[in-house]
């Protein structure tokens, strides 16, 4: 107990500096270790970024030959376009692989431990930015959305470093001016993350201003100003892809840049009819798990079921805090996060299809809120106010949480490390690289290579073959050939009944599939996960 009242004073920041970079190097080492394996392969959407990245970096259009699109079509529903323009450098330069399309993703996750301790120290302190990057650290949804290339997963980062930018901003009261420009510039960035920033970020800060007139913290219609204009002119073309597939006419041109017609537009993805379904799904997605294996296993969630009353706790703190400060006539930046917790928790409500994935940018607020009543046991402990016994009390309760989540934290750990590629093999929406396939392919003799393949059991497997052999999109025109192959070299699915005028290349075969090959006379070659099967 004695060790841990240092952290508030002033004569052990060495112990404390010690503690919080041991922690940043742990979570670096759980963002970094095996990066490229776990999740074993790659999944389709980081797939269809990451060949998009690709054709970008090395050609200025993506698959589909659009010229710098400002939305990705990707398999024909949309895609953001933040992460693509990210990942790009790193794929050009490093290679085309795993590890280069998740970078982004990585480094985003470490944006987001950075940031928030940043602007929870400002906020509520030394003590309070520990423990949030201590559960930044144990809880397994940080760990397991840092590892994942998918365009959603930016969401969080960008939020995170709003929030710290807009925390400023309020601190410097009527002084602020270029500080609303930084506001503005990466609220507008921001809305390329995911497309549901589009509905989260307006709606926060529409709510924000009558928020801040209540808390008694005025700002001026100069500032909101000099942060609209430039939030407005970097969306100008997210707008002009809601007119354009709106509308329903062709890709627009802005300069060298694409706003394009994107093939099965979601004009909306809001219904107040998913209400009830969604309270259910937002518990799984948030202490169970849905429907995503990479997202969240049900054993452990995606913060820990121990975590459904630390929420509900911080929440009733937090409220009470902010209603006394704006009696007292304080301004508490606590409200803010909540504000925009609430935000996105209401969207989460009458959204089609939640999943962990989908709500991301709510894990910082729910972090904040489990980190309150945990910060409330030690400043307890360590104040003067109560007996003896009491504050003892809150101290060892203060422990125990801290116990519970690091006994958790090394479970999870074992398991995603250890226990998650085999228990999920093959997972669902995952295949791993078939360089190894189509370069025996082309070794074999013409007999051989010359007859038309079949290859089935991966999901998009044309996105996977392209990304392997680093196809040029000027070489396999995906507007007329689409997904299913040129059907003279490579066709994209294994019908039956099977024809020895074909070969076969399955993803884990299915011991069905494979007795049938065999009977027919077909040899099988394992490369990896994948079964060529040559008729010889």
């Amino acid at each position: 107990m004695k060790t841990l009242s240092t952290f508030y004073s002033k004569h052990d920041k060495t112990i404390y500096r010690a503690v919080i970079i041991a922690l940043f190097v742990l979570i670096l080492f759980l963002h970094l270790y095996r990066l490229d394996e776990l999740p074993r392969g790659l999944e389709v959407d980081e797939l269809g970024m990451a060949y998009d990245s690709w054709c970008i970096g090395n050609f200025g259009t993506d698959r589909y030959l659009k010229s710098y699109p400002v939305y990705l079509n990707n398999y024909g529903g949309g895609q953001s376009v933040m992460y693509c323009y990210l990942a790009a450098p790193f794929l050009k330069s490093g290679g085309f692989n795993a590890l280069g399309a998740r970078m982004p993703g990585m480094i985003f996750s470490m944006l987001t431990a950075i940031f928030g301790f940043l602007l929870i120290k400002k906020t509520r302190g030394k003590m309070a930015a520990l423990i949030y990057l201590f559960l930044f650290a144990a809880l397994p949804y940080f760990t397991q959305s840092g590892r994942i290339a998918l365009d959603c997963n930016l969401m969080l980062g960008c939020t995170v470093i709003i929030l710290y930018i807009l925390e400023y901003c309020l601190r410097q009261g009527e002084d602020a001016k270029w500080c609303y420009l930084w506001l503005g510039i990466v609220t507008g960035i921001s809305l390329y993350s995911y497309a549901l920033s589009n509905m989260i970020l307006p709606l926060f800060f529409l709510l924000l201003y009558p928020f801040l007139r209540i808390c008694g913290k005025r700002i001026t219609w100069k500032q909101i100003l000099i942060f609209f204009i430039p939030a407005l002119v970097i969306s100008i073309p997210l707008i002009l892809v809601q007119v354009v597939n709106i509308a329903k006419t062709p890709d627009m041109m802005l300069g060298m840049f694409t706003v394009p017609r994107i093939q099965f537009y979601r004009l909306t993805e809001i219904s107040f009819a998913e209400i009830r379904p969604n309270i259910g799904w937002i518990y799984r997605s948030l202490f169970s798990a849905d429907n995503q294996e990479f997202d969240s296993f049900p054993q452990f969630g995606a913060l820990y079921i121990i975590s459904l009353p630390m929420i509900i706790a911080g929440g009733i703190i937090t409220t009470w805090r902010l209603v006394k400060s704006i009696r007292e006539k304080k301004f508490l930046y606590d409200g803010v996060i909540l504000l925009f917790t609430v935000v996105m928790l209401a969207i989460a409500l009458v959204l089609l299809g939640v999943t962990t994935y989908r709500i991301n940018a709510i894990f910082f607020g729910l972090v904040f809120l489990i980190m309150v009543p945990i910060e409330a046991c030690f400043k307890k402990l360590f104040s003067s106010e109560g007996t003896e016994t009491t504050r003892r009390i809150f101290g060892v309760a203060g422990v125990l949480l801290v116990l519970a989540y690091s006994i958790y934290s090394v479970a999870f750990l074992n398991y995603y490390f250890t226990k998650y590629e085999n228990e999920y093999y093959p997972q669902r929406l995952f295949a791993e690289d078939p360089t190894p396939v189509y370069e025996f392919l082309e070794q074999q003799p013409d007999a051989v290579k010359d007859k038309l393949t079949y290859v089935g059991g991966v999901n998009e497997a044309y996105a996977y073959w392209l990304f392997a052999m680093k196809i040029s999109p000027y070489e396999y025109d995906v507007n007329t050939l689409g997904n299913n192959g040129d059907g003279e070299k490579f066709q994209f699915y294994a019908p039956e009944p099977y024809t020895t005028d074909a070969n076969y290349v399955l993803y884990v075969p299915e011991e069905d599939a494979d007795a049938k090959l065999k009977a027919m006379g077909f040899t099988r070659h394992d490369l990896g996960p994948y079964g060529v099967y040559l008729f010889e």
